[in-house]
């Protein structure tokens, strides 16, 4: 998880954070396979207890954030630090990178 302002660092937090040499984003159906949940609505609250949920460090910063809700329609708004209490998510330094120009 990245603000919606920036990226997310693929070729070298990603992967590495995953000890992996190539990584790609998930299809539509793929996620929703693992997940029960489509792209646009996914919420880092309902996932399967053995995925690892990444963090860019830089959220904690922020007074809210606005997350997925399980469903496309709806949206959830929370304070940063309730985050802490999702089981297998991390907080990583370098996670975004800032915006092309």
């Amino acid at each position: 998880m990245v603000k919606a302002t920036d990226r997310l660092n693929v070729n070298h937090a990603v992967k590495g954070l995953m000890e992996v040499s190539r990584v790609s984003f998930a299809s539509p159906d793929d996620t929703r396979e693992v997940t029960g949940m489509m792209i646009g609505g996914v919420t880092p609250f309902a996932l399967p207890d053995d995925m690892p949920i990444y963090v860019d460090q830089q959220i904690l910063a922020l007074d809210s954030v606005i997350l997925g809700s399980g469903s496309r329609s709806s949206k959830l708004s929370m304070a940063p630090e309730e985050l802490k209490k999702t089981p297998n998510l991390q907080f990583i330094e370098g996670l975004a990178m800032p915006p092309r120009e």
